[in-house]
C-alpha cells in the first residue's frame, strides 16, 4: 500500500485495514488469519476451523487496495451482498464481477460499518461446525 499511496489518504487507507483486522482478530472461534495459503502481497482471514476464504486484501500497481469478500454461499445472497457494496461504492458491480469493494470506499464510517455487518453476518452463516465431544 506504502508504495502505491501516500500522504494522508494513506493513513486513511491504513486505518480501513487495520478496523478489518482488528475486526477479525476479536473473533478467533469465527476467523483466523490466513498466512500460509495466501497469494504474495495479498492479506487474508478465513473461517476458523476451514479452508475457506472470508475476505482478502489486495494492492493493485497504481490502484487503491480493494477488499474482497469471498461467498461460499448462494446467489440470493450473493445479490444481497452486491446490492450494499454498490450501495457504498462509485463503481457499481454487475452480476459476474467479484465482490469487491475499494478502500476508498470503506474510508466512509457508513460503508465500514455495512461491510462489517456483511463480515458477521459471512462469518456466522458459513461457520465450520463445532464439533461435539462424545
Amino acid at each position: 500500500m506504502k508504495r502505491e499511496t501516500s500522504g494522508t489518504e494513506l493513513t486513511r487507507l491504513v486505518a480501513v485495514l487495520d478496523g478489518l483486522i482488528k475486526w477479525s482478530v476479536a473473533r478467533p472461534q469465527a476467523v483466523s488469519f490466513n498466512g500460509a495459503d495466501s497469494a504474495a502481497g495479498v492479506l487474508a482471514f478465513q473461517l476458523a476451523g476451514t479452508k475457506s476464504t472470508l475476505w482478502s486484501v489486495r494492492v493493485a500497481r497504481g490502484d487503491a487496495p480493494k477488499l474482497e469478500l469471498h461467498l461460499p454461499g448462494g446467489a440470493e445472497e450473493r445479490a444481497r451482498i452486491m446490492e450494499t457494496l454498490n450501495a457504498h461504492s462509485r463503481s457499481a458491480l454487475v452480476e459476474k464481477d467479484r465482490l469487491r469493494i475499494g478502500f476508498g470506499a470503506l474510508k466512509n464510517g457508513a460503508a465500514f460499518d455495512a461491510v462489517i455487518r456483511l463480515l458477521g453476518e459471512m462469518s456466522t452463516r458459513n461457520a465450520a461446525p463445532m464439533s461435539v465431544a462424545s
